[in-house]
């Protein structure tokens, strides 16, 4: 196992207790009908969720196709939407741990191949999703959801920083132009590239990955002091308040196509 293995699964045992959450912008039923509305999923697809966690778009996909595979590095995530899973009385959704550069499926076996927010955890990302294409049959899909960062190139390093200070597993969110042609050189015919802002609560976003409180303060003067217009410390979150609340923008993207013959 590498080193960014054993830090996601670090990270998202820590997390995972907290994925059932449904304060989480992840497990927002509204957000997620908009992914599935973008997914094409038929009643006889065979779905695998790469990186499924807990399993919240599993499961939101589960009532509209024939069986999804929920795969993931981090027991403790798979435990979580297991028992979830049950609760909800959903019976085709199978939960599998394994690492995403090597997935233990045939050439071929999955009509629909989808990553949901683990781009940005992967240090070498085309791995997993040469591995997605493997796994999906001539003429099935593969589909993309992460967080982007802001287009350009300076504000993409400050707003990874931010991410990266709050969750140690994060490699880097790439921006939209880039994580379209990471997927169409995957093997993808781009068919829908569609994205979203989401509005994120700061307090929220950091009691989920637990940082110390050196890193959350660092992180709240950063946000403290963009509010206050210091152009220096913008760090591409673009943050507001709401009702007294400290806020931020997050760009979610789908990008999606089909595998050839």
């Amino acid at each position: 196992m590498t080193d960014n293995h054993q830090q996601v699964q670090q990270m998202f045992t820590l997390q995972a207790a907290a994925f059932g959450s449904t304060y989480l912008t992840a497990a927002n039923r509204e957000y997620l009908r908009w992914m599935t509305d973008h997914l094409a999923l038929q009643a006889t697809d065979r779905v695998i969720d790469m990186a499924a966690g807990t399993g919240h778009l599993s499961r939101a996909m589960a009532p509209h196709v024939q069986h999804v595979t929920a795969f993931d590095l981090t027991q403790a995530m798979l435990d979580q939407g297991q028992q979830q899973a049950a609760a909800e009385g959903l019976t085709n959704i199978t939960f599998q741990q394994g690492e995403g550069e090597q997935l233990p499926f045939p050439d071929g076996t999955f009509d629909l191949a989808v990553a949901r927010f683990a781009v940005h955890h992967f240090p070498q990302p085309h791995k997993q999703l040469a591995e997605m294409v493997r796994v999906t049959k001539a003429g099935g899909r593969v589909a993309v959801i992460d967080l982007v960062a802001p287009t350009e190139p300076l504000l993409a390093i400050k707003y990874n920083y931010v991410e990266w200070r709050r969750d140690p597993s994060h490699t880097f969110a790439l921006m939209p132009d880039q994580l379209t042609e990471l997927v169409r050189t995957a093997g993808v015919t781009i068919t829908t590239v569609i994205s979203r802002d989401i509005d994120v609560s700061v307090d929220a976003w950091l009691d989920l990955t637990k940082p110390s409180q050196a890193v959350r303060t660092e992180i709240m003067t950063r946000i403290e002091a963009e509010l206050n217009g210091d152009q220096d410390a913008v760090t591409g979150m673009r943050p507001f308040l709401r009702d007294g609340q400290r806020k931020f923008w997050q760009t979610w993207a789908i990008v999606a196509g089909t595998v050839g013959a």
